[in-house]
């Protein structure tokens, strides 16, 4: 193998940056693998605050690698993606080899120092170096080691075997010492390499004679199996302890427990988890029910650490093949990026839910299945000759490939439809301007994004205006909650929350909350601002009203007796004027 570069190199620059101020930076994307966007390839990052379609790279001498120099002051660290187009539906997913942190927040990362006046930055779109080059990010565990003064290096066959050049670091002062190297492989797919508590061969280095992660001679060996790799304990994100195939820390037994007893089926392949601990597969990890009783488990070594991850009814994200019904769309507090989120330290954990619910909620059936009819107006759009599509996750199958189309037969520019909604009570969709299932490929373009930029330049999301939530991609989804009984949705403008013209927006759903939630008591409505004058109702699952109320004032915090309801799904209303919130209730 010949040795080409080795990324972490340039951090131990940062602590002796010259009073120079400003870096030009030339980034470089390769895009010659893609089949690039009609609208551009853009970049977008902490310098240019995150502006999809502002930055955008050119390649004028069409040789396939779009470019772009900037002007970056003061040193710092620079975090940003490449994107095929110019929104985020359109972004690279950058692989943990060359991200900030392992499994953290998917950007590029670059230090600029001030201390040189150009730097540059070319890699293949997706992937952590040029075309073709293949990219491992060392990790190693020393927190049980004295390191040495001349610090901790690797060495192997990917740079021949030199025990002083490739150099590790710990700038976050936790034990573990990572470095990033880039080098063409050859075609035995694997390397060859040990770490050195030093600098050369007469520092103490690893032996590990008998170990089954060594081959043979005491070195360590490295399947590669893609261009972007990863160096961990097998089968987890952990880094390896020094002279040791495991991790420094002695995992935990963790039990993940699911109730299915809610759903309408339980899928014939089983009920899996997958998460960032596994690789994501949704059919690599099955939970097993065999005393019947409904509640799905399994039990699994883990490291400490921080985790994602989410329940699978069958063994296929999209509910594709045969038995299969979907994947869990969680909505509430244990959620981060649409996955549930898991904190494993040194003792044992369980981890019990209802599918489709956070922790702690009760485990109530989902709604009865009923019409709901979605609707968009689409007069401020160019309506694609492909129509007008609805996406969800309670199409069949999932989202693009379940793709629905819409209607406008009396022209006035409103397209819906009107489909049976089974499942959870949260619905979670979105409209496509076109076929986002054409030719059998997701088409991520036509989507709605869930953002647009509103008045000076403030990003309005779906989110922040209340009818949707993160996608965990970049974008948002709407959100509904559903009532078992037949619907009529408002007419939303495509990618707004209200229609189009109509100036009526919804209330910041951060503008009030609930708690505690479940209830069976009191719950108290808590306003994060004073409102004037306020209607504050619930409705229950049949879209009863049960509860309603006007507020000449809402400041703080108020108490709602609900002691009289029974146990179920309820919707609390906020409104005032034309602006309102909904949020969901539980009531136990």
């Amino acid at each position: 193998m010949k040795h080409l570069y080795s990324f972490f190199t340039m951090l131990g620059i940062v602590a002796i940056a010259s009073a120079q101020t400003t870096t030009n930076v030339t980034f470089s994307v390769d895009m010659n693998n893609e089949v690039v966007s009609a609208n551009g390839v853009h970049i977008a990052g902490s310098f240019q605050d995150w502006n999809p379609a502002s930055t955008e790279l050119t390649d004028t001498d069409m040789d396939g690698v779009y470019t772009i120099s900037i002007d970056v002051a003061d040193p710092s660290l620079l975090e940003f993606k490449f994107i095929n187009g110019n929104d985020w539906s359109s972004v690279e997913d950058v692989p943990d080899a060359c991200q900030v942190e392992v499994g953290g927040n998917d950007n590029r990362f670059l230090f600029a120092t001030g201390s040189v006046g150009t730097t540059e930055y070319s890699v293949c779109y997706g992937s952590c170096a040029a075309c073709g080059v293949t990219t491992v990010r060392f990790r190693v565990d020393m927190s049980a080691e004295t390191v040495s003064p001349n610090g901790v290096h690797v060495a192997g066959n990917f740079q021949n075997w030199d025990p002083s050049t490739t150099e590790m670091f710990d700038f976050d002062a936790d034990g573990i010492y990572e470095t990033i190297a880039s080098f063409v492989a050859d075609s035995t797919q694997s390397i060859v390499f040990k770490f050195i508590n030093g600098n050369s061969w007469i520092d103490p280095n690893e032996n590990l004679s008998g170990s089954d992660c060594e081959d043979g001679n005491g070195n360590r060996v490295l399947l590669l199996g893609s261009e972007n790799v990863v160096m961990s304990v097998l089968g987890t994100t952990t880094p390896v302890c020094y002279n040791s195939c495991g991790s420094c820390v002695l995992p935990s037994m963790v039990t993940l427990r699911v109730d299915m007893t809610t759903q309408a089926a339980v899928s014939e392949n089983g009920v899996h988890v997958a998460g960032n601990f596994q690789g994501w597969s949704p059919s690599d990890t099955p939970l097993d029910d065999s005393d019947g009783d409904g509640i799905w488990e399994v039990v699994l070594e883990m490291a400490p650490g921080d985790y994602q991850f989410k329940f699978v009814n069958g063994n296929d994200w999209g509910g594709n093949g045969a038995g299969n019904v979907d994947n869990e769309m969680i909505v509430g507090d244990c959620v981060a990026d649409g996955n549930r989120t898991l904190t494993v330290g040194a003792e044992a954990v369980i981890y019990e839910t209802c599918y489709n619910s956070c922790p702690g909620v009760a485990c109530l059936p989902d709604p009865e299945d009923a019409d709901i009819t979605f609707r968009v107006n689409m007069s401020d759009e160019d309506v694609s000759t492909n129509g007008v599509y609805l996406i969800g996750s309670f199409t069949s199958p999932a989202w693009q490939s379940g793709a629905l189309a819409l209607a406008d037969d009396d022209g006035d520019g409103v397209w819906e439809i009107t489909t049976l909604v089974s499942g959870s009570a949260e619905v979670l969709y979105k409209f496509a301007n076109g076929d986002p299932f054409l030719g059998g490929e997701p088409d991520y373009s036509v989507e709605e994004t869930g953002y647009y930029m509103g008045a000076d330049s403030v990003e309005i999301s779906f989110e922040t205006d209340g009818c949707g939530v993160p996608n965990g991609f970049g974008a948002y989804n709407r959100l509904h909650v559903r009532s078992g009984l037949p619907e009529v949705l408002d007419i939303a403008c495509y990618n707004r929350c209200s229609d189009c013209g109509t100036g009526i927006d919804i209330l910041n759903v951060n503008e009030f909350t609930l708690y505690p939630n479940p209830a069976s008591n009191i719950v108290v409505l808590e306003v994060s601002s004073a409102i004037r004058s306020a209607v504050v109702s619930i409705t229950d699952s049949s879209g009863r009203l049960v509860y309603n109320n006007k507020f000449n004032s809402l400041n703080g915090s108020t108490s709602l007796n609900v002691s009289q309801l029974s146990p179920g799904f309820y919707q609390v209303a906020v409104v005032n004027g034309n602006v309102s919130s909904v949020k969901r209730l539980v009531i136990q």
